[in-house]
């Protein structure tokens, strides 16, 4: 039985009846609601448990913005530590992430989906599960080269409007923020030239405790938005948090497709 862990946010919110319809062949047959204790604190995971020629596969849905109320947690108040702990401890054979990102890059609009490639942080906030004797990882590829290219695959089948675009421009540097403001029109400039194609508020950390722990981990990139001060019919327009989750979550079935193809394939 195939065992797939999966990270969402604004940019998805799950998998019912409906999305499950864009799953290929697979067939939802229930789902089960669980609490994780972790060193670190509780985390809810829904299990997706999906069925296909009396093949199996469960999918581990942990949505990083959890809140005890009910509400959507700030980024910036994200317990990554207890997140990927728990996601981990229910010993799945690869991670996928969704994240809802503003475009920066010219060739990666609104409604793309693309993959992250690379980071870059300069927030200057650590976060690490070593906590006596030190150990330095190594972040030269922090996503996984071969579920990358698997990825890219479904998402080029499932964005043939896209066709006549090169692989490369699929894979994308993330520009980490913390927020939970967004940027201004200035740090889009300097983050476009210091090399920035997307920016978005928590795969950084996400990405750095994978690593640490040795975990196969990749992140599909859904541009919700113009980043600031780039929309070509209103550079001065405010950004709305609900309108970019909102077309993000459209974007949803590009990632779904690639998700259900990732159940018959083993890395």
């Amino acid at each position: 039985m195939k065992r797939i862990g999966l990270i969402g946010g604004t940019g998805l919110f799950g998998i019912n009846s409906e999305s499950s319809e864009l799953m290929s062949s697979w067939n939802l047959e229930n789902t089960t609601n669980l609490v994780v204790e972790t060193p670190y604190g509780e985390v809810p995971i829904t299990v997706f448990n999906f069925e296909k020629d009396k093949n199996n596969c469960k999918v581990f849905f942990l949505q990083r913005h959890h809140n005890e109320n009910g509400k959507t947690k700030l980024p910036h108040k994200i317990n990554h530590l207890a997140n990927i702990s728990a996601i981990l401890s229910c010993d799945v054979e690869f991670t996928v992430a969704v994240c809802s990102v503003g475009a920066v890059n010219e060739d990666f609009v609104p409604g793309m989906v693309g993959l992250a490639n690379q980071y870059i942080d300069f927030s200057g906030m650590p976060i690490s599960f070593q906590d006596c004797d030190a150990e330095f990882t190594s972040m030269t590829t922090p996503f996984d080269k071969d579920l990358n290219e698997y990825l890219l695959k479904s998402l080029r089948e499932s964005q043939p409007q896209l066709s006549e675009l090169d692989d490369e421009k699929f894979f994308l540097t993330y520009w980490f923020n913390p927020g939970p403001q967004f940027e201004t029109p200035a740090e889009i400039k300097a983050i476009s030239k210091l090399g920035g194609d997307c920016v978005g508020m928590t795969l950084a950390p996400e990405a750095k405790l994978m690593a640490e722990k040795g975990h196969k981990f990749s992140a599909i990139l859904i541009a919700g938005n113009y980043a600031a001060g780039l929309d070509p019919s209103n550079p001065i327009a405010k950004l709305d948090h609900h309108k970019i989750s909102s077309k993000a979550t459209s974007r949803s079935d590009p990632v779904l497709y690639s998700l259900s193809n990732l159940f018959d394939h083993s890395l």
